[in-house]
């Protein structure tokens, strides 16, 4: 009707200017002057109408986004869809479901391999279920992932728009800006954000971050302080808060020390950390002081004592859920009990129903207590209860599925050639090493037979990367009284050299997969079709010999200069092709021991 009503009005609009412009015609008679005037007085009238109803209609339509039409319920195993009169929408068939959003909902399918996709509101797939994550639509984008994939962008339609490959995790758009993470080391992450062409917009460089709201974020630095960034990625707020949340018409809940308050643009409180914590509630805020919860206004007033051991928000209705003891009723604005507390769990109200629970069953009240749909379902979905409770979703960032082969094998490329490792040779100083991997005499254990020049490199995701370099540089004299000293050989030359990559999470399992990839990668070499076998690669150059050996968790690359020792050492350890049922030697005994 709205859409109908827009075409009426812009064609009285066309017809208005040429009346506008006839205002100096002269009439030939006064009958046809008063006919003018009451026509124009008419279509003025008319579009004053209209202008009303188009108004109205959209304040509606404003609202009437936040007003859940389909409610997913579960029954079962499954989750179905009803009205808010209870009416069967949608059959039970989903394992998980979300609330509808700009007609599209996210849902998960049962099998042995449950997948995402995306329903209208007629239950038929808008985007097929073919994703092992996904997350809701925001900003007209979603985040999906595949089996062994990057997170990838699509749009309604499910067109692929871009795929972040070095994102950890990656959550929805806000404010135009998409906040992903990478892997930092075996502990850590950092924090960037990317537009929507799949630009890193902001680098990755905080250890915790919010999404945008208002044209800033909560960011928090590697102390663990808290402050915020505009859409550029400059520090408006300083680092100094314990914790912090988004900022909602120009104000933001914010921690410091172990008290919560609220600051406005510029950081600057406009209610002292007072309370335990606080959370918004459209223009109040509830707070929580003495393990009791209540509510102040815009002004940090007290308008409903704290004296509840849980409340949820009113969300700009007349009652909110509030619990005391250990069962929730419905008070109002005054803090005045309007439903007793009876329930052994509730959620606000949305339009003229809220969920509540008794006995394990859960239907919907009216403001007057009365079941507007019995108590007959197990659940509604966690994401509706985001949904009402702070307007958002369960389902709001994905994982990467993507095990990288490409990277780990590209950081190998770019060291290895026919005849050098690390722009090393067999005879490179160690001053040479002293001076690329700034390292000292104290860095190393003298009389060891390997030296860690790399310690745990993070190359992707899911692997990290030591160097060793092999054999023994330094002369070792006995000065008496258990002491030695050392000093470095001249014309020593190194051994060899080993790569350990270690394998974590997503790639455990595929260890393999990096192997067959540096088969075909490393140029100027070729496999030894004779020693090489299911866990073990040979490669060989003119000049070198690479041994690639595989176990769980950890590929190890061990690289020599192509001598009649060493290959005779991969006949004794691998066999000379004579016999078919060649053993394949230890790990350590030709590369490093642990």
């Amino acid at each position: 009707m709205l859409k109908s009503l827009h075409f009426n009005f812009t064609g009285f609009k066309s017809v208005l200017p040429s009346l506008k412009n006839q205002s100096n015609i002269e009439f030939s008679n006064i009958e046809d002057r008063i006919k003018y005037s009451k026509m124009n007085r008419q279509i003025k009238i008319i579009s004053t109408i209209i202008l009303i109803v188009i108004i109205a209609s959209c304040t509606k339509a404003g609202l009437q986004n936040d007003i859940i039409n389909l409610i997913p319920v579960k029954t079962g195993a499954g989750y179905r869809y009803i009205d808010p009169l209870g009416k069967l929408i949608l059959k039970p068939q989903f394992k998980k479901a979300t609330v509808f959003r700009n007609g599209m909902a996210l849902v998960q399918l049962f099998g042995s391999k449950p997948m995402w996709g995306f329903i209208n509101e007629d239950g038929r797939f808008a985007i097929k279920a073919i994703y092992k994550e996904a997350t809701v639509f925001s900003e007209d984008i979603a985040w999906v992932v595949c089996d062994n994939q990057a997170p990838k962008a699509i749009n309604r339609n499910g067109d692929s728009l871009f795929t972040i490959r070095i994102a950890k995790s990656v959550r929805i758009f806000k404010d135009g800006l998409a906040a992903f993470s990478i892997t930092v080391d075996s502990v850590n992450v950092k924090w960037g954000y990317v537009d929507k062409k799949g630009s890193v917009k902001i680098p990755p460089q905080f250890t915790a971050s919010d999404d945008f709201s208002d044209g800033k974020c909560a960011v928090s630095n590697a102390a663990g302080e808290w402050g915020y960034i505009d859409v550029e990625g400059r520090l408006i707020i300083n680092y100094q808060f314990t914790s912090a949340k988004k900022f909602i018409n120009g104000k933001a809940i914010v921690q410091s020390g172990k008290e919560w308050g609220v600051i406005d643009n510029k950081g600057k409180f406009v209610i002292n950390p007072l309370f335990s914590e606080m959370k918004a509630d459209k223009d109040m805020y509830i707070i929580k002081q003495n393990n009791k919860w209540g509510w102040c206004n815009k002004n940090g007033n007290t308008i409903i004592d704290p004296q509840y051991d849980d409340a949820c928000p009113f969300n700009g209705n007349e009652l909110a859920p509030v619990k005391s003891g250990v069962k929730y009723g419905f008070i109002n604005k005054k803090g005045k009990l309007m439903i007793d507390a009876q329930f052994q769990s509730s959620l606000p109200f949305n339009g003229n129903i809220a969920w509540v629970m008794n006995a394990g069953k859960g239907g919907f009240i009216d403001k007057n207590a009365k079941f507007i749909i019995q108590p007959r379902y197990e659940s509604v979905s966690e994401d509706l209860k985001s949904f009402i409770l702070n307007g958002s979703s369960t389902y709001e960032a994905v994982n990467t599925d993507c095990f990288d082969v490409d990277t780990i094998v590209n950081r190998i490329k770019k060291d290895i050639t026919e005849n050098t490792v690390a722009g090393l040779t067999y005879s490179s100083p160690m001053s040479l090493i002293f001076k690329k991997y700034k390292k000292t005499d104290v860095d190393f254990v003298k009389n060891a037979s390997e030296h860690k020049i790399i310690t745990t490199e993070r190359i992707s995701n899911d692997a990290t990367l030591d160097f060793f370099i092999l054999g023994t540089p330094w002369t070792e004299t006995y000065n008496g009284k258990l002491a030695y000293s050392y000093t470095l050989k001249r014309g020593f030359k190194f051994t060899g050299f080993t790569y350990r990559i270690n394998i974590t999470t997503k790639g455990l399992g595929k260890e393999n997969l990096v192997i067959k990839s540096l088969e075909t990668a490393l140029k100027g070499y070729t496999k030894d079709e004779i020693h090489s076998n299911e866990n073990v690669l040979i490669l060989k150059s003119n000049f070198q010999l690479i041994v690639v050996l595989e176990q769980t968790g950890m590929i190890i690359l061990a690289i020599y200069p192509l001598t009649a020792e060493n290959l005779h050492m991969i006949d004794v350890n691998y066999g000379d092709g004579s016999e078919p049922d060649s053993t394949t030697v230890a790990l350590d005994t030709i590369a490093i021991k642990k």
